[in-house]
């Protein structure tokens, strides 16, 4: 006859039952769960954790979410074309919004027309500068008027008018620099004219200097005046310069901006020297003057 388990019994196979489970348990779970992860993605077509790659390709395969994407790159690539790329033809082009995104202007000037002024035909950034190139002898109608910025040059003669002294230097100083070469235009505005006021730059041997400011080199040379006349503006600090000094500073209880400064400190430097139209001595009319004085016939 069987003895029937005593009371202490069941708690100590509780017990070693207990004690097994706790024992195997970390040994077997380990290739069960590996067991059960593959059958389940066998039972597929796609790996449960490739998530991203499920959503990527459904929504290749949504006519909706392609719709959607070719409508936003259409419209993002058409605002940016607008906006940097397009080509800047004439001066019905300049808009107030032009003139706000695009803070510079890199063309071939193609002709001088006087010491302070030039024309010069737009070229879009690269590559769409490849589909634009600059022609030998564009229409006025292709091409931009630009008004050097911050410097007054020597009037030459025009309808009857006299020439000033050196203002047939200043001109031919001016073709030198510019004249069929690369120009960056700082932007500033455009004037009653339907001119683009803007500071002109240009590379110039040995080029380790950086770009060379126009305005400020025909007053460096004494062949242009620091301009101050209504609409009068002038050329931005560079990063570097702006880190280790103002971009304007107080003069007289106004602020005077940096390009400013540079183009008094160089008219400055040039009247010392009697360079140019400095030479003149008491002979001298600014250019300012002789304007003043022609409209005041």
């Amino acid at each position: 006859m069987e003895r029937p388990a005593g009371p202490s019994a069941q708690p100590l196979q509780q017990q070693i039952v207990g004690h097994d489970l706790l024992v195997a348990s970390p040994l077997d779970s380990i290739p069960s769960a590996s067991q059960a992860l593959a059958a389940l993605n066998s039972t597929i077509d796609r790996p449960i954790l490739s998530t991203s790659s499920v959503t990527i390709r459904d929504l290749t395969k949504s006519p909706t979410a392609i719709a959607v994407t070719s409508v936003a790159a259409t419209l993002g690539s058409t605002t940016l074309y607008w906006r940097y790329f397009r080509r800047i033809r004439n001066a019905e082009h300049l808009t107030p919004a032009t003139l706000k995104w695009r803070r510079t202007l890199v063309g071939r000037c193609t002709s001088v027309g006087d010491a302070d002024g030039f024309r010069l035909y737009h070229q879009p950034p690269f590559p769409f500068r490849l589909l634009a190139p600059a022609p030998h002898s564009p229409k006025s109608d292709q091409t931009l008027s630009v008004r050097m910025a911050g410097a007054d040059a020597p009037e030459s003669g025009h309808f009857g008018k006299e020439a000033q002294p050196f203002a047939k230097e200043a001109k031919e100083e001016l073709k030198r620099l510019v004249e069929g070469k690369t120009v960056w235009c700082e932007v500033a505005h455009v004037d009653q004219y339907k001119r683009l006021v803007a500071t002109p730059y240009v590379l110039r041997f040995p080029y380790i200097f950086g770009r060379t400011n126009v305005s400020l080199r025909m007053v460096k040379l004494g062949l242009a005046t620091v301009y101050t006349q209504s609409g009068a503006a002038y050329a931005n600090a560079r990063w570097w310069q702006r880190l280790f000094r103002s971009a304007s500073k107080e003069k007289k209880g106004k602020k005077t901006s940096w390009g400013l400064r540079q183009l008094e400190k160089a008219e400055k430097k040039a009247k010392s020297a009697k360079r140019g139209m400095w030479s003149l001595g008491g002979r001298l009319e600014s250019p300012a003057d002789y304007k003043r004085r022609l409209k005041e016939r």
